[in-house]
């Protein structure tokens, strides 16, 4: 009975915890969870061996998932960016006060367009500030039932590199190209917080504003398409994505699972 206890309150402290915004306080809530499947698996087999391993399943069951449903997946080389009617408040809510927090930081809103491929779809609102040559976007990912919102502001200099921040909660499932430098601020408070942090990016890579490209407003879609055409190629070449049974279609590799697991454990770890 003692096991049974001691299972209940690290589980029910587990949530307790996960339901705090505090980083420390969800760390915490992980690491119950994380034990009570321990003590569950030593209660069980009567061995440490067993708890080890039933703590282990948690780091299993993502790979499972990648082999069963993300390596069936396909990418088009050629995502067709184009406009989109935004969501609805119930699809997303939050989306008119995000638009008012960038146009407050001098953005002005160039225009809504997204893709679709199967059974993903993805909304973007596109923003760009002329004097400061920078881009924003308001993204809403939604897949099977799922809905994810970021923020992401990107910069591009004149020579080709692209500097994006974005508060993009988890690891990112493609790598991107060398002369795409990424900078996550998942803790982003507001639009501001998440601009202070892109200047000091910018600042760090020794970027002034006079490097940047001055963009046409009207192209950003394109610009848009094109980063992901160019993403998809660097994936291929360096084998996290392979040809699948379409032209010009792909699906990730062996490599290109193991990569998204690591991007899994890492998470799990992080959170």
């Amino acid at each position: 009975m003692s096991y049974v206890l001691i299972i209940a309150g690290l589980i029910v402290f587990g949530y307790a915890c996960r339901t705090f915004e505090n980083r420390l306080l969800a760390k915490a809530g992980w690491i119950a969870m994380l034990a009570a499947t321990y003590v569950g698996g030593l209660w069980l087999s009567g061995s440490h061996a067993g708890g080890a391993a039933s703590m282990a399943l948690w780091f299993v069951l993502p790979w499972i998932d990648i082999v069963s449903r993300v390596r069936h997946l396909r990418f088009p080389l050629l995502n067709e960016v184009g406009h989109r009617f935004p969501p609805s408040r119930e699809v997303f809510p939050d989306l008119g006060e995000i638009t008012a927090e960038i146009e407050k930081e001098g953005f002005e809103e160039a225009e809504n367009a997204g893709w679709r491929w199967e059974d993903m779809d993805h909304f973007m609102r596109l923003f760009y500030h002329a004097e400061h040559r920078t881009q924003a976007a308001i993204t809403l990912a939604q897949q099977e039932g799922f809905a994810m919102s970021y923020v992401s502001v990107t910069s591009r200099t004149t020579d080709g590199r692209i500097f994006t921040t974005s508060n993009y909660p988890f690891s990112f499932t493609m790598k991107f190209g060398p002369d795409h430098q990424v900078n996550r601020y998942e803790a982003a408070q507001s639009f501001e917080d998440l601009m202070a942090s892109h200047r000091q990016f910018m600042a760090d890579q020794g970027v002034e504003t006079s490097q940047l490209a001055e963009l046409d407003a009207e192209t950003l879609s394109d610009l848009l398409e094109h980063d992901m055409e160019k993403q998809i190629r660097h994936n291929v070449s360096v084998g996290v994505l392979e040809p699948a049974d379409e032209e010009n279609v792909f699906r990730y590799s062996w490599r290109g699972c193991w990569f998204l697991w690591i991007q899994v454990v890492k998470d799990m770890i992080r959170v």
